[in-house]
């Protein structure tokens, strides 16, 4: 398997994604919001750019049906029902219910690589699912690292790395340099990511803004074992 590591969602606009295998990683929040909302019953995710596009896909449900969701700088958006903090993603509100989701980095790397064949989300909550999934297709792989505000992420990184380090230890992989790094920054903070993370702008962002318990709650490995996927414009769980 060739591995192909992209650093930002600004950075997918040079990548021809048709017919590849792509993951979509955004560990602070985005795809672990994802992966929580399904897991929780959503009935699909439905990812947008905007926040006008938001109000328009809402305008297609009847009352009850969908939920309006986002953030702008870490903040819910003013007159949204939930934010992009996955502890606000409980089955009570969310069963069955369709969440039109914006958010600053996520979604604009969901739909950037759009076109391709398969694509799915991966976080610290399901990475050995995500991993597993990969092993059984032997398609070259994309990992979009969705960033932060255009420039790198250190959580989306380590997480890439692990999802990396796994597929090694299962298969032969061949990496280009990016991945070859994260990989080894990974194993290298294995035993303790919380730690390895310490110095990362985007956590300490969160952190600043009252979310750390979304950190605690992002960093938990394997907490769930679906592994959502595109199907048309909806993320839906496997």
């Amino acid at each position: 398997m060739r591995i192909q590591v992209i650093p930002t969602a600004n950075h997918c606009k040079s990548v021809n994604f048709n017919n590849k295998t792509v993951v979509i990683i955004d560990v602070l929040r985005a795809t672990s919001v994802m992966t929580t909302a399904l897991y929780n019953g959503a009935k699909a995710v439905l990812p947008v750019i905007s926040i006008e596009q938001a109000l328009e896909e809402f305008k297609n449900y009847k009352p009850g049906e969908a939920m309006l969701c986002g953030e702008r700088n870490a903040i819910r958006i003013e007159g949204f029902d939930l934010g992009n903090s996955p502890l606000e993603y409980k089955r009570q509100f969310i069963q069955d219910k369709v969440m039109i989701l914006t958010t600053s980095n996520g979604t604009i790397a969901l739909n950037a690589a759009i076109e391709a064949k398969e694509l799915m989300l991966a976080s610290f909550l399901n990475i050995s699912h995500v991993a597993l999934k990969l092993t059984k297709q032997s398609d070259d792989l994309i990992i979009v690292c969705s960033g932060t505000a255009g420039v790198f992420s250190m959580d989306d990184g380590m997480c890439a790395g692990m999802l990396i380090s796994i597929l090694s230890n299962k298969d032969e992989v061949i990496m280009d340099d990016l991945g070859l790094v994260l990989k080894s920054f990974y194993e290298e903070n294995s035993q303790n990511i919380r730690s390895g993370l310490q110095n990362c702008n985007h956590l300490n962002y969160l952190i600043d803004n009252g979310f750390e318990k979304d950190i605690d709650f992002c960093l938990q490995i394997d907490a769930f074992d679906n592994v959502p996927h595109l199907s048309g414009k909806f993320i839906v769980n496997t």
